[in-house]
């Protein structure tokens, strides 16, 4: 063999040694909050995530798939895989079909696990979020006093095989056999877009004029359901409720149009997303399910409840 050759072989082994080297001593390891799609919804989760991976010495990035499609979704994550990124907090879109590819992220030694949206047939590590049907239930126990125990309602989804809104789907359905005069008389698809609901609710009140209420599963119900009952003044007249606090639906609140929503801690799912993906990379055993709670935002708490929950991140910041 020629000293060349040898040299050049040499030279070879030196570059890939190297670029191992660099790979495990150039800088902080790499977590990846992905969302189901674009969505205002995910900003606090982020929020917090971010800010747990910094104090945990980590590099934080959020990838969002571009519309609400499980190939969409599962694409991200094969490209997550390619990257070889040390861990993913993921908001399942799906269960069943996000199989292959969270087995092909664990097998490939990332640590998963899902927060906001389950998917319980995957090998993800954890769910960290809402108890999503305890949460639907506590919803319609809710919705139950408002309407006074009677009267048609209208469900509004994003996304019809999202395991967590199906879950709160069933939670109101369950609180609702306690109360025989109140009766689903729809269940659409909002495709999580905020355009769609308005369209939706909008046609909605021309097919069920006895309408007393919309009753929003996802985030972007209460606001698009509200902005529609505000131009036709129908305020008092047909009620909005649902999840999520965006800032739209904040200000609904405010001003009348939304009843209540039930505020996931969006905030707390993204930093103990952080220190649970922590624990994994560091050989800790980590729960099966975490629950973070929910908060019932009316007018009368409406501009406090925030910092109350920000007082529950304070202390388990402060024990880590």
């Amino acid at each position: 063999m020629s000293i060349r050759r040898v040299f050049s072989i040499l030279l070879i082994a030196g570059l890939a040694l190297a670029a191992g080297a660099c790979k495990k001593a150039g800088g902080a390891k790499t977590l990846i909050m992905v969302s189901k799609g674009v969505h205002p919804y995910y900003a606090p989760c982020f929020e917090g995530f971010k800010e747990a991976a910094e104090k945990l010495g980590y590099k934080a990035e959020y990838v969002a798939p571009e519309a609400f499609e499980l190939p969409r979704q599962v694409k991200v994550l094969e490209d997550l895989v390619a990257r070889q990124v040390d861990g993913i907090a993921l908001s399942a879109l799906d269960d069943g079909g996000l199989v292959p590819v969270v087995h092909e992220a664990t097998k490939a030694g990332i640590k998963l696990l899902t927060f906001d949206a389950p998917a319980p047939s995957t090998e993800a590590l954890s769910y960290i979020g809402t108890a999503n049907e305890a949460a639907g239930k506590a919803l319609g126990e809710a919705l139950i006093k408002l309407l006074g125990g009677k009267g048609e309602i209208a469900v509004l989804q994003g996304g019809m095989s999202a395991p967590n809104l199906n879950q709160r789907f069933a939670g109101l359905q369950a609180a609702l056999k306690a109360a025989p005069g109140i009766k689903i008389v729809a269940r659409e698809d909002t495709e999580g877009k905020l355009e769609s609901t308005v369209n939706k609710a909008e046609s909605l009140l021309q097919a069920h004029p006895h309408l007393s209420a919309f009753v929003g599963v996802s985030g972007e119900g209460a606001p698009g359901a509200a902005a529609v009952v505000k131009e036709r003044k129908l305020g008092g007249k047909v009620q909005v409720v649902g999840f999520d606090d965006l800032p739209e639906t904040l200000d609904h609140i405010r001003q009348g149009n939304v009843a209540f929503c039930v505020a996931q801690k969006t905030y707390l799912m993204g930093w103990l997303s952080v220190l649970r993906l922590d624990d994994a990379i560091h050989g800790k055993a980590i729960p099966k399910i975490i629950d973070t709670g929910v908060a019932m935002v009316t007018k009368a708490n409406v501009d406090s409840y925030q910092a109350d929950m920000r007082k529950e991140v304070a202390a388990l910041s402060a024990s880590k």
